[in-house]
C-alpha cells in the first residue's frame, strides 16, 4: 500500500481574506528515508503557503511562518519518531 500525505497550509486559518479551498499537495512518503522526505514536505509547504499568501500586504513575514508551521504540522501527523527527530535537528527553513 502506498503511504501519502497532503499538506494543506495550516496557517490558512489565519487569513480572513483567505479563499474559501485551501492547495493541497499529495506527498508519497512510502521507502523515503527522513531527510528525502522533509525535503519534499518543506518544497510541497513552501509552494501551498505562497498561493496562499501571495498579494497579501505583508507576504514576505506571513510566508516563512506559514511554512514553517505548515512543515511541523505535515510531520507531526505522519507519527515517525525519525522524520520528527531530523525535523528538530534541522529547524531552519528557508524562504522562496
Amino acid at each position: 500500500m502506498i503511504r501519502s500525505i497532503v499538506l494543506a497550509a495550516s496557517a490558512v486559518a489565519l487569513f480572513a481574506a483567505a479563499p474559501a479551498g485551501a492547495a493541497e499537495v499529495r506527498i508519497k512518503t512510502a521507502g523515503k528515508a527522513p531527510a528525502e522526505l522533509r525535503a519534499e514536505i518543506v518544497k510541497a509547504a513552501s509552494t501551498v503557503c505562497w498561493q496562499t499568501v501571495r498579494g497579501e500586504t505583508l507576504a514576505t513575514y506571513m510566508y516563512p511562518s506559514c511554512v514553517r508551521s505548515s512543515v511541523n504540522d505535515a510531520i507531526s501527523k505522519l507519527n515517525n519518531p525519525e522524520l520528527v527527530s531530523y525535523n528538530e535537528a534541522n529547524p531552519a527553513i528557508r524562504a522562496r
